[in-house]
């Protein structure tokens, strides 16, 4: 009861938000208004319908926190907006400025750690620039707004050349959806809850919104981190763009939030023959007690090496599909495979939107699992899915334990149901710039109890981890993505496995994914005791297999 009276309470504050709004919309004059009617009718209007949607089933689930946390930023951002926006712009600015700098200079602002091999933020520097601050006063504000605890300050500088261009573009993908998008393997989840400057004619300098996003880790006993945000685009000269993101808690303050987004970013910067120089700074403040004890403190996740190497990745998937004699099914076959991977980042991460739980069996507590219903969502099978994820030790190298998983022919040797089948390779598209990047179709043969499967796999790695993903498809289904037709029709729902780095070079920690269709499942919020023990025999034997195969 206590549930529906607080959503109650919010939408009738959120209505009386969008009164207030609106009337001053009519009040001003067009030219002041115009980005902002823009944001009060279409992304006030998604944002209220999409909450709409989640309160009611966060109310099922009584999650107060959750909701408080939602409706605390749907009303700031509309009922606030105004009355905060020129402290929103200031701040914007500054960060702008801040982070150009910071992507600008090297030494004495940035040193070298040789032990992790890239630079850190020299923090007495950093301070002593721009921290307005004494240390030990930001040391208490600190400890006030985030609970207290151990916090790991994270800030590091990468640059590197990818093949984009113009810099306008890249820009302006930054700032729109197609930003976790590109960088699925770090951003679970994006929303913008609203432009406040426009750009002129679609060119994005100028261009200020709020947003909130989860940073996450390819695991699902690692918290992402929810972090609300500004984010800044702005021209620097002809040649160079400065994308700029800062936490907004000081203005909008949450006791729930543990991380905060300091001045962070990139710098573009266009070269000649069609590269750009991308120069990426990560500077943010996180409560280690969102750390699961297996993993040391997960700085290498949240990386600016990370955010290169993934859009360099990118870069590299639009070169291989772009390159001559690639036919239509190739294309076909390279988008369905990257949906694919969007699919098993947003669903393996452990965010408000993966509900999951432990397996109630004994000695199970780090077997995860989770269930959902898709009625009419396109591209994903309809009915009960099953999601069971966990992530182990291994004391085994990255490479070996990626280089075993990746190879196609290994299926046979940890998975269940393919296991002592022969397979066969049918496709295989290596990347432009790394052979290990790949998407490939196998198919285990048939044998007299079961029809032949195909399976649609695809491997990489970015700077901290190396993944592979796969999903069984449709004998028809591959039959159309095979005469070159499109492909955003075809149900998939990827499951697979992300390597990360251990405690040392000689250590690993694997992470699996299995999502499985539950035919039998009517409704998700009931999992039967025979699917429970299901998926925990079906975690511990490709656990054991692989341990098997990598160790022996």
């Amino acid at each position: 009861m206590a549930c529906k009276a607080q959503w109650k309470r919010f939408v009738k504050t959120v209505q009386n938000g969008f009164s207030i709004i609106s009337g001053k919309i009519r009040n001003n004059n067009a030219s002041e208004t115009s980005s902002f009617q823009v944001f009060s009718k279409n992304r006030f209007g998604d944002s209220l319908h999409h909450v709409h949607h989640r309160m009611e089933d966060l109310l099922k689930k009584g999650n107060v926190n959750t909701i408080q946390r939602a409706s605390d930023l749907l009303v700031s951002v509309t009922v606030c907006a105004e009355t905060h926006k020129a402290k929103i712009m200031g701040q914007s600015f500054t960060a702008s400025e801040e982070l150009r700098q910071m992507a600008q200079e090297r030494e004495p602002l940035w040193v070298f750690d040789v032990d992790r091999s890239f630079e850190v933020l020299n923090c007495p520097e950093y301070n002593r620039r721009f921290s307005s601050l004494d240390p030990t006063l930001e040391e208490i504000i600190r400890v006030i707004t985030m609970g207290g605890g151990p916090a790991d300050l994270s800030n590091f500088n990468e640059s590197g050349c990818t093949h984009v261009q113009p810099c306008e573009s890249e820009a302006s993908r930054a700032i729109g959806d197609e930003w976790s998008r590109i960088f699925s393997n770090i951003v679970s989840k994006a929303q913008n809850l609203g432009v406040l400057l426009k750009g002129q004619q679609g060119n994005p300098d100028g261009v200020l919104q709020v947003m909130v996003a989860d940073f996450h880790v390819p695991s699902p006993l690692v918290k992402s981190r929810e972090m609300c945000f500004a984010r800044s685009c702005r021209q620097l000269d002809f040649d160079t763009w400065v994308v700029a993101d800062v936490s907004l808690e000081n203005i909008f303050p949450n006791p729930m939030v543990k991380c905060q987004r300091r001045p962070s970013g990139c710098l573009i910067q266009a070269l000649q023959e069609g590269l750009s120089m991308v120069t990426w700074v990560e500077h943010n403040a996180v409560c280690n007690k969102l750390v699961h004890s297996m993993f040391v403190k997960p700085v290498f996740a949240f990386s600016a090496k990370r955010w290169i190497s993934s859009l360099e990745r990118q870069c590299d998937r639009i070169a291989t599909s772009t390159k001559p004699g690639l036919g239509a099914s190739a294309k076909s076959l390279l988008n369905l495979a990257e949906r694919m991977v969007r699919g098993f980042n947003a669903n393996i991460c452990s965010n408000q939107e993966n509900a999951w739980r432990p397996l109630p069996i004994a000695g199970a507590q780090d077997i995860l699992i989770k269930t959902s219903l898709n009625i009419d969502q396109p591209g994903i099978p309809c009915g009960v899915s099953v999601t069971i994820a966990t992530s182990l030790h291994l004391h085994v190298q990255q490479n070996d334990v990626f280089d075993f998983l990746r190879c196609e022919q290994n299926r046979n040797k940890w998975d269940i149901l393919s296991y002592g089948l022969a397979i066969r390779d049918i496709i295989r598209i290596s990347s432009a710039r790394n052979s290990t990047d790949c998407v490939s179709v196998v198919l285990v043969e048939p044998t007299e109890n079961r029809r032949a499967v195909a399976y649609l796999h695809e491997s990489f790695c970015d700077s901290t981890g190396y993944y592979v993903v796969y999903a069984p498809i449709d004998i028809s289904a591959m039959d159309h993505i095979m005469e070159g037709k499109n492909s955003e029709n075809v149900s998939i729902l990827g499951s697979g496995f992300a390597v990360l780095p251990g405690k040392s070079d000689r250590e690993s920690i694997l992470t699996i994914g299995f999502q499985i269709m539950d035919e039998e499942l009517t409704r998700p919020e009931y999992l039967p005791p025979q699917s429970v023990l299901t998926a925990h025999r079906l975690m511990k034997e490709t656990i054991s297999l692989i341990k098997t195969a990598v160790i022996s």
